[in-house]
């Protein structure tokens, strides 16, 4: 469970560091990036609901060895063209790929540990360990040795991915009785209707909710925060540094995750993180002249995303039935997907016609009055 988790969001936040510096190097433009950041978080919305259901009926650890294959394949495309249409269909892909990975490591971690918060906190720092090295490792390899190295250390996380899974003892449903086939693989309404039936818990819809908010910060990093630290004179390893501060952060975050939700409660730990985190990303160009600020925030920003996770995690395992775990996944990381398919488009948009520093703070203040309004909510529901 830790290597999953390790491993696969390791991946995705190398994906986030080396595609939008190499959609700047071969001459895209600030909506074209937006757009093709925003694509990779497509398929996962649509199908992280029937992603989940596969888990459920087919068990986690045989869908992980599954998208964990094509994540070692798919990022060895990526140098081969510069086209925009061709990098939008392989960032389609391997989108679905890498998304279903991290949803399987999350839905692991939630088999495993009963809903307890400090388990979670142990998963995770995995993952937050995982996001330091690779941003570091890629961005230095762009700088170093090109494109081809730096998609060629993404493969090799994926491969990692199908090492640290192959040899684990299955979880979720058995594979002995549950044989694969094209009609299971194929989407059906019922056990889709079930799913997003899960939403009408309050416990359940207070997680989509914050998710969505919760994922600002990230679909900003992966976008236009890199191109606007790229566009100022920081280099791909500075960028990287930065990233995996914020990454490392995050494990002090977990680690005091389970002290800190004693004192304030769930619901208002996870809206001050969400807030607090919202706030120092949208920030950046304010402080952008000054590299020590820029680590100053990434640091205020892991801690409060790295506390945020395992709770969020735990409201679901407590919430949902054990049975359910991957489709409750599944429903929350379609959310999460779909704010990442918004969030940098818009951004690319408004940094067309306004310029690429406002669009931080358009963006920041909107997601801020959207975390007011769940703080309202929370307290009626309550």
């Amino acid at each position: 469970m830790l290597g999953a988790g390790l491993f696969t969001n390791g991946l995705w936040d190398m994906l986030s560091v080396v595609v939008p510096l190499y959609a700047v190097a071969v001459g895209l433009n600030a909506a074209q990036i937006g757009l093709i950041v925003s694509a990779r978080s497509v398929l996962p919305a649509m199908l992280s609901i029937h992603g989940g259901i596969l888990m459920d009926e087919l068990g986690t650890r045989r869908i992980l060895l599954w998208v964990a294959a094509a994540s070692a394949v798919l990022p060895l495309l990526f140098p081969v063209s510069g086209w925009f249409t061709v990098l939008l269909v392989l960032q389609l892909l391997l989108g679905l790929a890498s998304g279903l990975g991290m949803a399987a490591s999350q839905t692991w971690s939630m088999q495993t540990s009963g809903g307890m918060t400090s388990l979670l906190a142990r998963y995770s720092i995995a993952t937050r360990i995982g996001t330091f090295i690779g941003p570091v490792i890629v961005g230095a390899a762009w700088d170093l040795f090109g494109a081809w190295v730096a998609f060629a250390c993404v493969a090799v996380c994926g491969a990692g991915t199908i090492a640290a899974t192959a040899y684990c003892d299955p979880v979720g449903a058995d594979p002995r009785n549950a044989k694969p086939s094209a009609a299971v693989l194929v989407p059906r309404w019922a056990p889709h209707r079930q799913a997003l039936l899960l939403a009408l818990i309050p416990g359940v819809a207070f997680v989509l909710a914050a998710s969505f908010l919760r994922n600002a910060p990230g679909a900003i990093q992966s976008s236009l925060y890199v191109v606007y630290l790229n566009g100022i004179g920081v280099s791909g390893t500075l960028i990287g540094l930065l990233v995996a501060v914020a990454e490392l952060s995050g494990v002090l975050g977990s680690l005091v995750a389970a002290p800190m939700e004693r004192r304030l409660g769930r619901n208002r730990l996870v809206i001050a993180c969400i807030a607090v985190s919202v706030a120092a990303i949208a920030s950046t160009p304010l402080i952008g002249s000054f590299l020590a600020m820029l680590f100053l925030a990434c640091a205020v920003r892991g801690i409060a995303q790295g506390m945020s996770q395992p709770l969020v995690y735990s409201i679901l395992s407590v919430e949902v039935p054990d049975n359910r775990h991957g489709a409750s996944v599944g429903l929350r990381n379609a959310v999460v997907r779909l704010a990442s398919i918004i969030t940098p488009a818009v951004m690319g948009m408004l940094a067309e016609a306004w310029g690429i520093e406002a669009s931080f703070y358009v963006v920041g203040a909107a997601f801020l009055a959207g975390t007011a309004l769940l703080a309202v909510a929370a307290r009626r529901i309550a």
